[in-house]
């Protein structure tokens, strides 16, 4: 019984451990794409101040979806910069959380023996206590 329990930990580890891995790739995705598209709208930008007509020059020269990013700010923060934010909070309350999570390094056997070691203890004592009462009366 005590392998069986062991066995379904270690399937649960190894389960954890591929859904924290494919958790890391797209993380890890998402982070590299949200980098480039941000890296090509701030080097191929044409500011105002340059350009009369930097609106029509950035959809002309940069494509439909950098130059839209470029002339629209709020979807550019919402749809690049706020999916970084957002896992970026996500990593840090998850090393928390992982950080003050702390594995016993009692091993099962040890478990055992002082949970036996307790109900020893109690039962004494109850024994006791009865053995005490019986002497009074």
């Amino acid at each position: 019984m005590c392998y069986n329990l062991a066995r379904k930990r270690t399937d649960m580890d190894k389960k954890q451990k591929l859904t924290l891995m494919i958790a890391g790739i797209i993380e890890a995705a998402i982070i590299v794409f949200a980098f480039v598209v941000s890296i090509l709208v701030i080097t191929t930008y044409h500011s105002p101040e340059q350009y009369s007509d930097y609106l029509a020059l950035n959809l002309e020269e940069n494509g439909p979806m950098i130059g839209w990013l470029q002339n629209n700010p709020t979807p550019f923060f919402l749809m690049i910069v706020m999916p970084i934010l957002v896992i970026l909070a996500l990593d840090i309350v998850y090393l928390v959380y992982f950080a003050l999570k702390r594995e016993s390094k009692l091993s099962d056997k040890e478990r055992d023996a002082i949970a036996a070691k307790a109900k020893e203890e109690a039962r004494l004592e109850v024994l006791k206590e009865l053995e005490e009462e019986n002497n009074k009366d």
